[in-house]
């Protein structure tokens, strides 16, 4: 296996509260590629990485543990200057890869890094749920929450959308992510606990933040045995 952190500077939000198990961000309440977005506070999206490729940044990805993180595979294809882990289907409807860091972050990071947790197979983000897309300007982390569209307009609007994808944003556009973005989070909150779940990743969309376009992204829900298979740890 390639040294994955010898080939990507990894830029992690920092968090600078107790570590927990996953989905934690210190800041309790809650302009760039990210369209419509607004500056992030330190240690409110912790899971949050930046890819470069020589000194250049080009995707976004989430920790999931302390050695794994979640992209968008089509962030990797066309390369041989990395590995990482794809689905069997390279196209679209699989637009997910598993990235393993060279070394393990140590525990004496943990008040600088959280993962985000992953959701069960069994869950589906509902129309109408309010969810937050972040990734990186210039040079300030972005964030931008968007909702939930219903999947069969979703699927009206585009015509190609699987059971492996759904739609996010607004009827009027203006929040979106955007070329660079891929790869990223979608994090919902859970009521109750308030714990963040990587409901989806950026995967594509027809321009930024158009009317009337939302932004598709990949189910995580639906690979969650995938990911646990290399992964069985992760929580």
């Amino acid at each position: 296996m390639q040294d994955v952190m010898g080939l990507w500077t990894v830029l992690m939000e920092v968090m600078k509260a107790a570590a927990v198990s996953c989905g934690s961000s210190k800041i309790s309440s809650l302009i760039s590629r990210i369209v419509g977005g607004s500056n992030t506070e330190e240690g409110e999206w912790p899971w949050q990485v930046s890819l470069h490729f020589v000194g250049t940044a080009y995707c976004g990805a989430s920790v999931i543990s302390k050695e794994w993180l979640v992209s968008a595979a089509h962030c990797f294809q066309g390369s041989k200057n990395y590995f990482c882990l794809l689905p069997p289907s390279r196209n679209y409807d699989y637009d997910i890869a598993l990235l393993q860091l060279s070394t393990p972050w140590p525990d004496t990071m943990g008040h600088l890094i959280q993962p985000i947790c992953l959701p069960p197979s069994s869950h589906r983000a509902r129309r109408g749920d309010r969810c937050w897309i972040t990734g990186w300007g210039s040079a300030v982390l972005q964030k931008a929450e968007v909702e939930i569209i219903d999947q069969t307009l979703c699927h009206s609007t585009y015509g190609i959308i699987t059971a492996r994808m759904f739609c996010a944003g607004l009827s009027s556009g203006k929040r979106d992510g955007c070329k660079g973005d891929s790869g990223g989070p979608l994090s919902c909150q859970r009521n109750g606990d308030g714990k963040w779940f990587l409901t989806g990743v950026v995967s594509w969309g027809y321009g930024c933040g158009r009317p009337n376009f939302p932004g598709v992204y990949t189910r995580v829900s639906n690979f969650a045995p995938w990911i646990h298979k290399y992964v069985p740890s992760v929580l």
